[in-house]
């Protein structure tokens, strides 16, 4: 398992694809912490864990298929955030309701009660949970770029974009978080003369 610590993503990569499923198995222990928050934010606790799950499963299913055009990790979140959407459409196709358009629906619109803002600080909470209200989609790119230091063409990669429209994203992403901190800011009769969405959206990390 040594041997393992030291070789990289991509190495490990290939020997999963020759049989090694310990190698597969350091892979996602690598990412796991990574590939969680990318959820807790998200959804409701149990539903994490079984994200989780699908999103790995979805790594040894399409494996063979994975040239190493990207990284590994771009390669795990596009799964990820694949699985995540699948999961918000088929909760509305079992409640008998049409699936939302994640372009401009939020987390807290779906109705759900992510477990990352439990714990968390005063500040962090209330950057968490402004999150939780712009739109999936923004929310999405924010973290990604924020939170796991993503760069532009890896989040393009992960959310099937181009890279110009990642830009537009992050830009509009960060033009929404404002306006809803801003409206808890003064709700709560805080000064929201020094609100810095980059520092806040780093510090906020789970």
């Amino acid at each position: 398992m040594l041997a393992a610590l030291m070789q990289s993503d991509n190495e490990l990569l290939v020997a999963w694809r020759d049989g090694d499923t310990r190698a597969g198995k350091a892979l996602f222990e690598r990412h796991f912490a990574s590939l969680r928050r990318f959820f807790a934010n998200k959804v409701d606790l149990p539903e994490v864990e079984d994200l989780m799950q699908r999103s790995f499963m979805g790594c040894v299913e399409a494996v063979e298929r994975f040239r190493g055009d990207s990284s590994f990790r771009t390669f795990l979140f596009a799964i990820a955030r694949r699985q995540l959407y699948k999961h918000f459409r088929d909760q509305r196709v079992k409640e008998g309701r049409r699936a939302d358009d994640l372009s401009v629906t939020s987390v807290a619109e779906l109705g759900r009660t992510p477990s990352s803002i439990l714990g968390a600080q005063q500040e962090g909470q209330m950057l968490l949970t402004a999150l939780q209200r712009i739109s999936v989609d923004h929310q999405t790119v924010l973290e990604l770029h924020y939170w796991e230091q993503l760069s532009t063409d890896e989040i393009a990669n992960i959310c099937d974009i181009a890279p110009p429209t990642v830009r537009t994203r992050l830009h509009r992403a960060r033009h929404a978080l404002k306006g809803v901190l801003e409206a808890e800011m003064v709700a709560r009769g805080k000064s929201i003369e020094e609100l810095d969405i980059d520092a806040a959206a780093v510090a906020a990390r789970p």
